[in-house]
């Protein structure tokens, strides 16, 4: 009792502090109350407050106010840039290597982590520090969690929570498409993410995955890394995974969803766990499921498996589900993933909501539970609801009528911010998106054909302003030096350098004039290079200078 009598006491002298500060706002229906019940407030002798004088509308206040003043000395302690360089000089220092081998060897992280595990001895030096290295991540994490969430709070600007799978895809960098709109792209540690596999899994999956998480998060250290108000990527890990209230209030919820997933696919209702354990108790094999399930669509295991749906269903059996439980039994194995894939995608929804964000899913089967999910029991705000459209059709522009998209480099996004040119990117890309979202909520794919649309007219209009320049009829020397500047035959700044120049028109310029001659260019042609750079600079011209 003494220990909460003293944080009490504590709690109730940062509210003095904090009022004598001006720091706290009080509504004005609250303010006679409330000085009512502070007037009362008394300090005993010894000096300390006399807490039998402190009523439950200040003990009230002094408890909010202290959390604020504890969320304040959090994000004080350390900045949000600080935290993604230190995590990521952790990586690099730990297993930076790996990514060096896999760039020399040019392969990509599931190529690498696949070699790599066929090495008996890299297998057992890679899954014996696995432990080590996620015990020192822990501490890290542990340390600056909080600080991370409360930047990541209070930071103003337009955010994607990643989620529905351990990371994004390592075939491209999800920033290439998703950065071209969204401000700040939230990804959680893969490493983190994965614990369940260091703690449970092979040798063999431990090496594979600390391998595959190594080259794939160091893909991103470029963009986390740059100092933007508004960073490009942020890493952090979730409430989930580093704090058990969280996770029991998450496996709650994951719960309901899990029974109500059930029960569309049984066609029956369950109200508890009990229930659907007795329930699929009975269904031990593949063939007694198929039997049972009234709405086959919703047993899915992966977009990307054609089979009978029975031929799935074994292969599920002989897949992950089987390395981790070794259970061989059919109607368990559905049981758990409708909790699992349930969980996961209110785990997202609860990220999303903590963080105000919207979330952000790479895989195509962990979208489709996420729809689910929101069917069951959720809706996201017409706000939430455009931005979660123009996340979901930049991602399927990337990987269908505009794949460039999803290949512009880190540097080039960067360079984007850096130039000012996100904005008008942004405005272009999402011009008639929110009509859409807010008219068919469902309906991404028509939001996939608009933003098409709105890069192909855009691409349109830039390549009428190419023309326009090269139209500049400017000869030099009998060569048209405006459509050669445009083709990126002669380089000005060269010329005027008296440096060698480059390209076949150059050349040929280069034959006829000598040196000091092209040091005597006149005025007109520096500002038509000026024009040229000009528009390369231009917003959209950076955006198409990785169109091919």
């Amino acid at each position: 009792m003494h220990e909460n009598d003293e944080e009490l006491r504590w709690r109730l002298e940062v509210l003095k502090a904090q009022l004598e500060s001006g720091k706290i706002y009080i509504a004005d229906h609250l303010v006679d109350d409330l000085k009512k019940s502070l007037g009362a407030v008394r300090y005993s002798l010894d000096g300390r407050i006399d807490l039998a004088t402190v009523d439950s509308r200040v003990r009230s206040m002094s408890l909010v106010t202290a959390f604020m003043h504890q969320r304040d000395k959090a994000k004080a302690a350390i900045s949000l840039i600080d935290i993604s360089r230190m995590y990521f000089e952790f990586v690099e220092k730990n297993l930076g290597f790996l990514a060096k081998q896999a760039s020399e060897n040019s392969l990509d992280a599931a190529e690498f982590a696949s070699a790599i595990i066929s090495i008996p001895a890299a297998v057992d030096e890679l899954s014996t520090n696995a432990s080590k290295f996620l015990e020192a991540l822990g501490e890290f994490w542990d340390s600056v969690a909080d600080s991370s969430h409360y930047h990541l709070q209070d930071l103003m600007a337009s955010k994607a929570i990643f989620g529905g799978d351990l990371f994004p895809s390592y075939t491209q960098n999800i920033a290439s498409s998703v950065g071209l709109y969204i401000d700040t792209i939230i990804l959680g540690d893969p490493f983190w993410n994965s614990k369940h596999v260091f703690d449970h899994g092979s040798a063999k999956q431990k090496a594979f995955y600390l391998a595959k998480h190594a080259i794939n998060v160091l893909q991103y250290r470029d963009l986390a890394t740059e100092d933007f108000p508004k960073p490009i990527v942020v890493f952090s890990p979730f409430r989930s995974s580093i704090d058990d209230d969280e996770k029991s209030f998450l496996q709650r919820i994951a719960t309901e969803d899990g029974l109500k997933h059930a029960s569309a696919l049984y066609g029956r209702q369950f109200k508890t766990i009990e229930e659907l354990k007795e329930f699929s108790a009975l269904l031990d094999t593949p063939e007694k499921v198929m039997s049972t399930l009234v709405d086959p669509s919703r047993l899915l295991f992966d977009t990307e498996w054609t089979e009978p749906l029975q031929a799935q269903i074994r292969r599920a059996l002989n897949g992950e589900w089987g390395e981790l439980t070794n259970d061989p039994h059919a109607g368990r194995m559905i049981a758990g993933q409708c909790f699992g894939r349930m969980g996961q995608a209110t785990d997202l929804l609860l990220k999303s909501r903590y963080l105000s964000g919207v979330p952000l899913i790479d895989a195509p089967t962990s979208w489709q539970y996420f729809n689910w999910k929101l069917e069951y029991n959720s809706a996201l705000t017409p706000e939430h609801q455009a931005h979660l459209h123009m996340v979901k059709g930049l991602q399927h522009v990337a990987q269908s009528d505009e794949q460039w998209l999803g290949k512009i480099p880190p540097e080039a996004l960067i360079e984007m911010r850096k130039e000012g040119a996100f904005e008008e990117i942004r405005n272009v890309l999402g011009s008639g998106v929110e009509e859409l979202a807010i008219a068919n909520p469902t309906g991404f794919f028509r939001t996939s054909d608009k933003i098409v649309d709105n890069i192909r007219n855009a691409f349109a209009d830039h390549m009428k302003e190419v023309s326009n320049l090269r139209k500049k009829k400017i000869k030099f020397a009998g060569y048209d030096v405006g459509s050669m500047l445009i083709a990126g035959g002669i380089d000005i700044t060269s010329i005027i350098a008296g440096t060698p120049t480059f390209g076949a028109a150059s050349f040929a310029v280069n034959q006829l004039v000598d040196a000091p001659k092209l040091r005597d260019i006149p005025e007109r042609y520096r500002t038509l290079k000026n024009a040229h750079n000009e528009l390369r600079k231009s917003p959209m011209g950076m955006f198409f200078r990785h169109r091919k």
